[in-house]
């Protein structure tokens, strides 16, 4: 399992990645958790990436794929706990600026 994911009493989703690295061995998990979540919600979406220390093109991939499956009025994703490596991931692909980022402190 890849993520995890609850919805809070306000509509949250949250989506709590626990492995250390998302990547084209499991980004397609992702993409369908994340998937079903949204279409189950109306509220706003969380992604928990406290755990997450490596991201490649598929994971990215599952990132933008769920960012574009939300309507317009409940955009954008929070990554929360975003990780330095991540973090410079999302700058050099210059796709930080799609995301409300919250780095990890």
């Amino acid at each position: 399992m890849i993520v995890q994911s609850k919805q809070e009493s306000d509509g949250t989703v949250v989506l709590t990645v626990v492995v250390e690295s998302m990547d084209r061995s499991n980004a397609t998990e992702f993409r369908e958790v994340a998937a079903q979540a949204i279409g189950a919600s109306t509220g706003p979406v969380v992604v928990d990436c406290t755990r997450l220390e490596f991201l490649d093109s598929s994971g990215l991939g599952a990132l933008l794929h769920a960012q574009k499956l939300l309507p317009e009025e409940r955009r954008p994703i929070r990554l929360i706990g975003v990780g330095s490596k991540v973090l410079t991931l999302l700058e050099l692909m210059q796709v930080h600026r799609i995301f409300a980022l919250e780095p990890r402190r």
